[in-house]
């Protein structure tokens, strides 16, 4: 027997939401390659008066009604994870919108964290140099090193100072 498409859907979603955490936009790209799927047209009903992108778009918003998806937390723990790497904040910028973050709620985030501690880059640069053993280089191979790993200029300049 066929299921509805909204449901059948809003399934694959929970059941790929309760093996890896996700954003919208990483539910949005699985649930359309669900769509391209030939098998899934013979196991679902499309309503007639609505789009499929419509459909994934009504999914998520369910979603997130339901607190299901909690882009917050996510980052929250994602940039936890990045910073305990060691990676420069412009770095982690980069790997959040790769992760598929909304550029605004990842501003939002960094500015959050960097007014809670206006030296994170700096606290980040300082355990970078001992966990990598840096310290004993000379000043311009050290600048070379930090600066390949994305790391601010001023940051660079205030650890060399000290």
């Amino acid at each position: 027997m066929k299921k509805k498409a909204d449901d059948y859907l809003f399934n694959e979603a929970i059941k790929y939401l309760g093996k890896y955490p996700a954003t919208k936009k990483k539910i949005s790209e699985i649930l359309e390659k669900k769509l391209r799927n030939k098998k899934t047209y013979q196991k679902v009903i499309f309503p007639e008066n609505i789009t499929r992108q419509e459909l994934i778009e009504n999914i998520i918003k369910k979603l997130d009604e339901l607190k299901i998806i909690n882009e917050r937390h996510f980052i929250e723990t994602v940039f936890h994870y990045y910073e305990q790497s060691l990676f420069s904040l412009k770095k982690i910028k980069n790997k959040l919108f790769q992760k598929g973050f909304e550029q605004s709620l990842i501003e939002e985030y960094i500015s959050k964290k960097v007014s809670e501690n206006p030296d994170l880059e700096l606290d980040i640069l300082k355990r970078f140099i001992l966990r990598k053993k840096l310290s004993k280089l000379e000043t311009s191979e050290l600048k070379k090193k930090l600066y390949q790993q994305s790391f601010s200029e001023n940051s660079i300049y205030k650890v060399i100072r000290d």
